[in-house]
């Protein structure tokens, strides 16, 4: 396979995870992760499955070995996740993951950047996911400085396909200082009408695709309380990840 930055085509299956309690709300799941991805965050604490120079030929795992480790799971789990870099980006393995996960009677959930609004509504109005997370990564203005150029109009295509055709749809904003404040806390409250659950998240400067964010700290717990607090305020149940 070969990558491509414009298009996804050859990024493929980088990563699976068996097992995990945590990604697929009420429910063990396996995590499978497809690289490649269109925003440039600075703060992404993955970049070995964003970055195109990261994604070495040869690092692929295929779609019937994976799906294999699904299945000797299957008394285990009972959901699957696919995850990435931007999963949306590559359609057609999308669906094909997504249809065999189905077939072995899992339920399935998807991690969207929304910037492919179309792709979201497909797998949306095909029936072959149960539950999407979407990252609002912060209000509307600021989206290019969140994501390396990216604006928010497919981002508020994709929330408007949530709202209207998504039996459980879970937004979730990463706290990172200097990317998001109170202010912008207040625009995403508006946005968010609608959505199932909030998950709000610490940044961890551990591993981030920008240098210049590693070590950096995250806000102090009072801080991301006020922050909570701003969408609890126009009735959005939040889930605190710290």
């Amino acid at each position: 396979m070969t990558g491509s930055y414009t298009s996804g085509d050859g990024w493929g299956i980088r990563g699976f995870q068996g097992v995990s309690l945590l990604d697929f709300p009420g429910r063990v799941a396996s995590l499978i992760f497809l690289g490649g991805c269109t925003c440039r965050c600075p703060f992404c604490h993955n970049p070995s499955l964003v970055l195109p120079r990261l994604l070495s030929l040869g690092d692929e795992l295929s779609i019937s070995q994976v799906m294999s480790d699904v299945a000797r799971r299957r008394k285990l789990i009972t959901g699957v996740v696919i995850s990435g870099g931007e999963p949306t980006l590559q359609e057609d393995l999308l669906l094909e993951l997504l249809r065999e996960a189905k077939a072995l009677g899992l339920a399935t959930k998807l991690d969207t950047n929304g910037v492919r609004p179309r792709v979201l509504e497909k797998v949306l109005d095909e029936g072959l996911v149960d539950v999407v997370a979407m990252d609002i990564k912060t209000s509307p203005l600021r989206y290019p400085v969140a994501t390396g150029g990216r604006d928010f109009g497919p981002v508020a295509e994709s929330l408007e396909i949530l709202k209207n055709k998504a039996s459980h749809c879970i937004l979730r904003t990463t706290l990172v200082p200097g990317v998001v404040d109170l202010e912008d806390m207040e625009e995403i409250a508006s946005l968010a009408q609608g959505a199932s659950e909030y998950h709000l998240q610490p940044f961890s400067g551990r591993v981030t695709l920008d240098p210049q964010y590693e070590g950096m700290s995250a806000y102090p717990p009072h801080v991301m309380e006020e922050m909570a607090r701003v969408l609890e305020k126009e009735g959005l149940t939040v889930v605190r990840l710290w």
